[in-house]
């Protein structure tokens, strides 16, 4: 008898710590691995080496950007509110945006057909299932269907990035671990993960290799949402420093991040981030609803830093070179602009 109540004490409490350490996400993560469970699907938008070629013709345009949807909210219980309705269908308040990703949705409207990477932390604060339904899918989910998404920290803030996969399907990749390229004319663009395993001899730096390898006569560019070099310095960056080094060894042309919210764009460098000649640029574009204010000293090897505005970068290919324009929110006059050579 005493071992049955210890039994029954223990799974309550260990059910109260599921639920309130996830605030309560476990509901819907049980409801999304149900829905897995009950109609697997394989990606039609893939070939077997992971790669999507994308149906345009020289010049083509991209928008790129993260760090974006940041709804308000009320704290703690008023997340775990959210997340239970929201995993057993009841009604939700309506939630109210954030005036940067209203900013940056003006944008996309402005270019409606144009193709959109999103650099990842898309939604906070845990890249929730809810958060991806009440919080992005109105504003920048208009765009889903010409989106092709990067996770960052924040989505893996959710257990195994559950609800980021969910929402992507196979835009996300042919599965679960967010990384594969897309082909564009002559260019090869590699959406890859900073948040998972990319050290020598893992999967994904495996996998970049052979990509790359195969792909040898195309003009080459990476994007992934951690920076591995940047004016602000944040913990956690090895595997988007092994992601940086793998792609400027293999002579990608530039890379695109997300993480820190602000613009930056770096000189060439090498694969140990130090300038050179022909090295790899490294973008930041972070602010796609989330900007930080105030001053920010750029490091030696920053060429230039755009900050407290939201913002939003155009990418234009030809097919051996491509420019850039770093188009910003309302009440800015700030931009960048120039041309990288394949």
């Amino acid at each position: 008898m005493k071992k049955t109540v210890f039994r029954i004490l223990l799974a309550s409490a260990t059910a109260l710590v599921l639920i309130g350490g996830t605030e309560g996400q476990i509901f819907s993560i049980a409801a999304s691995g149900t829905r897995s469970l009950a109609s697997p699907s394989q990606s039609q938008l893939f070939d077997n080496n992971r790669v999507h070629k994308l149906d345009v013709t020289p010049p083509f345009s991209v928008l790129a950007a993260g760090d974006v949807a940041s709804c308000a909210g009320r704290g703690y219980l008023s997340r775990m509110d959210r997340n239970l309705r929201y995993a057993v269908g009841l009604p939700r308040a309506k939630a109210v945006p954030n005036e940067g990703m209203i900013e940056t949705t003006a944008i996309l409207e402005q270019y409606p057909e144009t193709t959109v990477l999103a650099l990842g932390d898309l939604v906070y604060k845990r890249g929730e299932a809810v958060g991806f339904e009440d919080c992005y899918d109105p504003y920048w989910g208009a765009a889903w269907a010409r989106t092709w998404p990067t996770p960052g920290n924040h989505e893996y803030q959710s257990p195994f990035a559950y609800a980021y996969y969910d929402y992507w399907q196979d835009r996300a990749g042919p599965d679960r671990n967010g990384y594969y390229a897309l082909k564009a004319g002559n260019w090869l663009i590699l959406s890859l993960n900073s948040e998972i395993d990319a050290s020598p001899g893992s999967a994904q730096a495996e996998w970049v290799k052979e990509v790359l390898a195969a792909h040898t006569d195309s003009c080459t560019a990476a994007y992934f949402h951690k920076p591995a070099y940047s004016s602000v310095a944040r913990s956690r960056t090895d595997d988007a420093r092994a992601l940086f080094r793998l792609v400027a060894e293999a002579g990608v042309r530039f890379v695109l991040h997300g993480h820190n919210h602000f613009y930056e764009r770096t000189v060439p460098l090498n694969a140990d981030g130090k300038p050179t000649k022909d090295g790899t640029i490294a973008f930041v574009v972070g602010a796609g609803g989330k900007s930080t204010r105030g001053n920010i000293e750029p490091a030696a090897f920053s060429e230039r830093l755009i900050a407290g505005t939201t913002g939003m970068l155009k990418l234009t290919f030809k097919d051996k070179a491509a420019s850039w324009t770093y188009l910003t929110g309302s009440g800015s006059t700030e931009t960048d602009s120039g041309t990288i050579q394949c």
